[in-house]
């Protein structure tokens, strides 16, 4: 046996060091509990925060207050952002989250993250512009180096960091998780964390199930390229429910060529800059400009201006879709106004790349038109799936929470959401710890199933390589994960998928290739759960789309139900859960 057995013991576990796991481990060291983070990448710059934020939205009472824009009325735009209001989120998750937002994300400023500036003109000296709700509530701030400055506090704090180690198996005695297994990428390690409470912090996209929009392996929109599945994949398998998996999937979407980092153009990094126009110039889009917060009608003019924005992204969705050429275009901006665009995409995950590039040719973003391109593969959606909690962050499994965008019913592609629920997870899975005298014994029939699951890995000389079968997983989903999702397809999948996971013989030359075959692991066991789910829900509800009807209006019905999906003794099964109106 090649592998070594490294054996470790604290009491809180934290799987994944990203925006939601670092701040759940310095919070549980705050509560005077000792931690271990294992993290895949390296806490640095690992998970979707990883290359930097530029925006993260709060309830703001500074200015809300001042403007008439209450709490409740916030608590109705995050519902229907979060599907909330559809009945497949939980209100009770999404009033949490508004009402902790701004206490909780304004305290990244004690770490020294900057959210203040002299020439801003709104209450408490924020920079706030409008994004995902009908008033303004985005923070604009100083977030490219969030990640190195979480790593630095969580060493400052005490918590054991161990980088490249992968998760493949959360331990259990019973019906409770007892810690974790990693597998070390970088040595041949097998890790054993035995812990009194676990946390999945392990972000909640699923990239890595479908092609790249550019075609390239690894470049994906937004999210980090490394999103596997991985926390739904561990708490399914420890028996924990996983919801809404058929809102995983959308077809169809908008993108710039060979870029899929569009920030959310014309609004969102771009703001205040960017418009759409078609190519003889006319505007098909127009910006969105910020209201001074002494305008009396301040909240009315901001929520006309949100409804004609959304009303323009249809249209242009719609145009592109016809195969109309639209183009982003920064002309009639000033100089001021790029300047403080290109502050902002300095900050924003991946978009200072392009800066730099832009910057290295000297071309100004008032000289060019970039453009937009409708491309129709199948892709993840920011959606509410992933694994169930209640507001204290507890799954359905004894002692295993659950942090930031791996929660359902939210957003699960979310920073503030990370941030909210990375500090809930913590706080709570530390006080649950402290209750708990000792851990059961380990199962090292647990230990021993994974080690050789590794050792067989190096032993397959002529086995498959792992690329080979992400690219027939990412086939299978291209192929029937399109819209509408019958349940011909549905079934169709799964044999497909179910005839590759029985042939599965995957190779490896080094630790580096053990995670990427673990990786594809992963990758699969999601997509098996998508289709299942999708199979499961039987009529169209909101973005899921059963059978195609112009006539269908979306509404949630009195009994609408989530579905639940676990595995027991290998099998998998779903409870009925109610949606929590």
């Amino acid at each position: 046996m090649r592998y070594e057995t490294k054996y470790l013991e604290t009491d809180v576990l934290v799987v994944g060091g990203g925006l939601s796991g670092a701040l759940a481990a310095i919070k549980a060291r705050e509560e005077g509990v000792s931690c271990i983070v294992l993290e895949k990448s390296n806490t640095m710059r690992s998970g979707n925060a990883g290359s930097g934020i530029d925006h993260i939205f709060s309830y703001i009472p500074e200015l809300h207050e001042k403007v008439g824009y209450t709490m409740d009325e916030m608590k109705e735009d995050q519902a229907k952002l979060d599907l909330a209001s559809l009945g497949l989120g939980f209100r009770s998750l999404n009033d949490f989250f508004v009402e902790n937002s701004y206490e909780r994300i304004i305290a990244l400023e004690n770490y020294g993250l900057k959210f203040r500036f002299e020439d801003s003109n709104v209450p408490g000296g924020y920079r706030v512009v409008p994004q995902f709700h009908s008033v303004p509530t985005s923070f604009n701030f100083e977030g490219r180096d969030i990640k190195p400055i979480l790593t630095r506090e969580m060493q400052k704090a005490g918590v054991e960091i161990y980088n490249r180690v992968f998760v493949t198996e959360l331990l259990k005695s019973g019906e409770q998780v007892i810690g974790a297994i990693g597998v070390g990428t970088r040595e041949d390690i097998i890790y054993v964390v035995k812990a009194k409470t676990t946390i999945l912090a392990t972000a909640g996209g699923v990239d890595r199930l479908c092609k790249s929009g550019t075609g390239v392996d690894f470049e994906r929109f937004h999210a980090s390229s490394m999103n596997n599945g991985a926390g739904k994949v561990l708490a399914l398998n420890a028996g924990a429910d996983v919801i809404n998996m058929e809102y995983t999937l959308a077809q169809g979407g908008m993108d710039w060529l060979n870029w899929t980092m569009s920030a959310g153009s014309p609004g969102g990094t771009y703001w205040p800059c960017a418009r759409v126009v078609d190519e003889e110039d006319n505007v098909v889009m127009g910006r969105d400009i910020a209201f001074s917060p002494e305008d009396p009608d301040y909240k009315e003019k901001h929520q006309k201006q949100f409804a004609r924005h959304l009303k323009g992204r249809k249209e242009v969705f719609r145009r592109l879709s016809q195969g109309e050429q639209l183009y982003m275009d920064m002309a009639e901006a000033t100089d001021e106004e790029v300047e403080y665009v290109k502050w902002s995409l300095g900050h924003e995950g991946k978009c200072n790349t392009l800066l730099s590039n832009m910057e290295a040719q000297g071309i100004r973003f008032q000289d060019v038109k970039i453009p937009y391109q409708f491309e129709d593969n199948v892709h993840t959606f920011v959606s509410c799936s992933g694994v169930y909690t209640n507001v204290k962050c507890e799954t359905t499994v004894e002692n295993l929470y659950a942090a930031g965008n791996e929660i359902a019913g939210m957003s699960n592609n979310s920073a503030p959401e990370a941030v909210v629920y990375g500090v809930e997870a913590g706080i709570q899975a530390a006080r649950k710890a402290k209750s708990i005298q000792k851990t059961e014994t380990i199962d090292e029939k647990q230990v021993e199933k994974v080690k050789e699951m590794v050792e067989k890995f190096y032993l397959a000389e002529n086995g498959d390589q792992w690329l080979d079968v992400e690219h027939a997983v990412q086939n299978v989903i291209n192929t029937f994960g399109t819209i509408p999702h019958t349940d011909e397809k549905s079934r169709m999948a799964l044999k497909v998928l179910e005839d590759i996971e029985n042939n599965l013989n995957l190779h490896a030359e080094n630790p580096h290739e053990v995670n990427r075959c673990l990786d594809v692991m992963f990758i699969l066991e999601t997509a098996k759960a998508i289709f299942l789910a999708c199979e499961k829900r039987k009529e169209s509800l909101g973005p899921f789309i059963k059978e195609i009807n112009p006539e269908h209006v979306d509404a949630a019905p009195e009994d609408v139900e989530i579905y639940g999906l676990y595995k027991k003794d290998g099998r998998y099964d779903f409870h009925i859960i109610k949606a929590d109106l």
